[in-house]
């Protein structure tokens, strides 16, 4: 991890201070939006560590229309601000709702139960569910001639996981849209590959086809 600090610290350095200014300037809509969700079934809330980039990324004009994917949407907190936020987005919601492939991080959740905390909390708004493998379910969104301006991954964090789910995105992403992945510094000692390595290895492929817009604990690369 260390080692790709090094390699990326220009953005790194500029991602920090980004990353401060946004903390202030979103301080407000946060607090809002924490007591948005308090009356829904959101037992985890993890989302809310990246609510200030997030945000910073999405269009500012609240009525613009724009292609949004979701990869990895456990409860929809994510999604649940998105689809607050913009009425007129066209947003399809990609989770697995089940045991992860056995590569992955073993869980311990009832998908069950988080599944229908998803449903619950999004009732009434529009967008697609798809209920399906990530891999699988954009390939078949690529031969269908589907594409995003924005995609949030935040899925398995497997590091085989995660290049697989980025190339695929990559693959339906606009030109000038973004990719947005959770989390890809993190460390965890059960996995053979980690976040970051995936990552290192996606960045290596399509260097010279992305820009990257941030580089901390979240990345966020635009397509050239």
């Amino acid at each position: 991890m260390l080692i790709l600090k090094l390699k990326y610290f220009v953005h790194y350095y500029k991602s920090k201070i980004l990353k401060k200014k946004c903390k202030k300037n979103y301080k407000d809509q946060k607090i809002k939006f924490e007591s948005d969700i308090k009356e829904k079934n959101f037992s985890n809330k993890w989302f809310l560590n990246n609510f200030d980039i997030f945000n910073f990324f999405l269009p500012k004009d609240k009525n613009s229309k724009f292609d949004y994917l979701e990869v990895g949407c456990f409860e929809g907190l994510s999604s649940f601000f998105v689809l607050s936020e913009y009425k007129a987005i066209n947003a399809i919601l990609l989770d697995i709702w089940d045991m992860p492939n056995p590569n992955s991080k073993t869980l311990s959740h009832n998908f069950n139960s988080i599944e229908k905390a998803f449903d619950n909390n999004l009732s009434g708004f529009n967008f697609t569910k798809i209920k399906d493998d990530s891999v699988v379910a954009m390939r078949k969104l690529f031969k269908q001639n589907k594409s995003f301006d924005f995609i949030y991954i935040d899925g398995s964090h497997n590091g085989e996981d995660i290049l697989s789910d980025a190339i695929e995105a990559f693959k339906i992403l606009k030109k000038e849209g973004l990719i947005f992945f959770d989390d890809f510094l993190q460390y965890d000692k059960n996995r053979a590959l980690q976040s970051y390595d995936g990552i290192e290895k996606f960045l290596n492929l399509y260097s010279n086809y992305l820009k990257i817009e941030y580089f901390q604990n979240n990345l966020v690369v635009r397509k050239k």
